[in-house]
């Protein structure tokens, strides 16, 4: 392709805009929805109550909603006991996950239904998906690390959050959706710098920030186990079946893999023996 050609290829002037905007600072981040961020800063607060979190997710129908059902589910709610009122729900789940699910309902808002019509199959696979990491990274974490599977359930939410923004400014560039092959290379090369760019505006911790832009380096080699590597795994195994995002991937080659002591066929088992709690997760967030 010669300059003349390339300084009109969608992909080429999209890239060298989003470039740009990293390089310069200048990112237009979308903001954390104000509920969101309301109830994320107050559950940061060491010191707030089961009663102040209650009361402010009690202010919007849509956490109130989302919090008893995830209160309702297998993976808090085993006895089966129905939970009615949000002050027991949050004593019930604790603090983390109230947390997680105050995310999960910010990056849902982030799939807006004002987005033109070829946008939304985009913003719906990358919600789908990052619901099912989110629930392999809690599964794996629990079963495989000591790490906190909730840390690890809202790092698998968040692990390609760079791409609900590319999605949003790919809508002024729509000739990238008259070859979706370029689209989808901008989505896998860039999404894990911007990812990590949105999580530090939105003052999420630098763990939280290192695995939106990790997440995709299979090679990355540590002492031990961390973070980082539960995402990545959760990440593979969601992708396992679909050989044309990773056709030459061998499993165990995969440093992560033997950190966590997962061969394939071992993390079929764990997911098989953990689908209740998986289904209950995504059903959860998801709904």
């Amino acid at each position: 392709m010669n300059s003349a050609n390339l300084q009109t290829d969608p992909g080429f002037v999209f890239i060298s805009d989003l470039g740009e905007e990293l390089s310069t600072g200048k990112l237009e981040l979308p903001a954390f929805p104000d509920v969101a961020l309301r109830i994320k800063n107050a559950l940061e607060d060491p010191e707030v109550t089961a009663e102040k979190v209650a009361q402010l997710i009690s202010s919007d129908p849509i956490f109130s909603a989302k919090i008893l059902k995830l209160a309702n589910s297998v993976i808090v709610n085993g006895a089966g006991s129905q939970i009615s009122d949000v002050r027991t729900a949050i004593t019930r789940m604790g603090f983390r996950m109230a947390y997680n699910t105050a995310v999960s309902i910010a990056v849902d808002q982030l799939r807006s239904t004002t987005a033109p019509a070829r946008i939304l199959p985009y913003l719906e696979d990358c919600w789908h998906h990052s619901v099912q990491v989110a629930a392999y990274s809690y599964v794996i974490a629990k079963k495989q690390t000591r790490i906190n599977p909730d840390t690890a359930m809202l790092a698998g939410l968040l692990h390609d959050i760079g791409k609900y923004y590319i999605l949003s400014r790919s809508e002024h560039y729509p000739e990238l959706f008259d070859t979706p092959d370029i689209l989808e290379h901008v989505l896998e090369d860039w999404h894990t710098g911007v990812g990590r760019g949105i999580l530090e505006a939105w003052d999420f911790s630098e763990e939280l920030c290192r695995v939106a832009d990790e997440h995709e380096e299979l090679g990355r080699d540590t002492e031990s186990p961390d973070l980082i590597d539960v995402v990545l795994v959760a990440n593979l195994f969601s992708h396992r079946d679909d050989k044309d995002i990773a056709p030459d991937i061998v499993w165990d080659d995969i440093p992560a893999t033997r950190q966590l002591k997962l061969s394939e066929e071992t993390a079929i088992e764990v997911m098989h023996e953990s689908e209740e709690e998986i289904t209950s997760i995504i059903n959860a967030l998801e709904n």
